[in-house]
């Protein structure tokens, strides 16, 4: 039975993977910014509070871990923005905004990238360590060819080469640590409800069934032999970055 840790593991596919996790994990953490302090709820379930934009709630986050446990077997991150009450995905140039694009980057690229920094020492211990991002195949720029949604686009992009120059420095440094960038599919959460009428029908999914795919993609491919990330969507297809 595995460590493991799910940022932003209480709404959505995070949740998903929790309520999955929750049974057959040794530790399980859950983070969320809506946590108050952190606490043990039960044997081996742990709730943190953990503001990806902050990087001393990052920090403080960590430390609380490492008091609990040794190690952490996986590290799996599902934060991450496309709208708030203040903004929505843009359409044109025209609609690009600072603030807006900046935050997106600091939720969906920055804050990953601090959380696995601060992880370091408990996935190099493991025996096994897995770090897994949930990107986007929207970020992929070979893939791009609509165009719009610039700071979503741009920060998923971002997100995938901070991901795979990381696994490039650790492969020679903790070559047992793993990456990996999953593309969940279109799924019936927070993230997508104002854009889910014009979807196909079927395309679709609910949170446990794109926690199911995902699931069995992070177990098919927790040791993979690749010395970079891999950029994998929920059926395990390759993503061009």
């Amino acid at each position: 039975m595995k460590n493991i840790l799910i940022i932003a593991g209480a709404q959505g596919i995070g949740q998903a993977l929790a309520t999955q996790w929750a049974t057959n994990a040794n530790n399980l953490f859950i983070t969320s910014r809506r946590f108050d302090e952190p606490e043990k709820v039960s044997e081996g379930l742990f709730h943190v509070n953990c503001d990806l934009s902050q990087e001393e709630s990052i920090s403080a986050a960590f430390n609380y871990i490492e008091q609990q446990v040794d190690y952490l077997d996986w590290i799996i991150n599902c934060a991450g923005v496309l709208h708030n009450a203040n903004y929505q995905p843009e359409k044109s140039l025209q609609q690009v905004n600072q603030n807006n694009l900046l935050h997106s980057y600091q939720v969906n690229a920055v804050g990953h990238l601090l959380a696995l920094k601060q992880a370091e020492k408990l996935l190099s211990h493991a025996e096994h360590g897995l770090a897994v991002s949930i990107s986007a195949r929207i970020g992929s720029i070979e893939d791009n060819h609509l165009g719009g949604w610039y700071a979503y686009r741009m920060s998923k992009a971002a997100l995938n080469m901070g991901i795979k120059t990381l696994s490039i420095e650790w492969a020679r440094k903790h070559p047992q640590i793993k990456f990996m960038l999953l593309h969940p599919g279109t799924t019936d959460t927070p993230l997508s409800k104002p854009f889910q009428k014009r979807l196909p029908q079927g395309q679709l999914q609910t949170a446990d069934e794109t926690a199911d795919m995902l699931i069995e993609q992070i177990e098919k491919h927790q040791q993979h032999t690749h010395k970079e990330a891999l950029f994998l969507d929920y059926a395990g297809k390759t993503i061009p970055w």
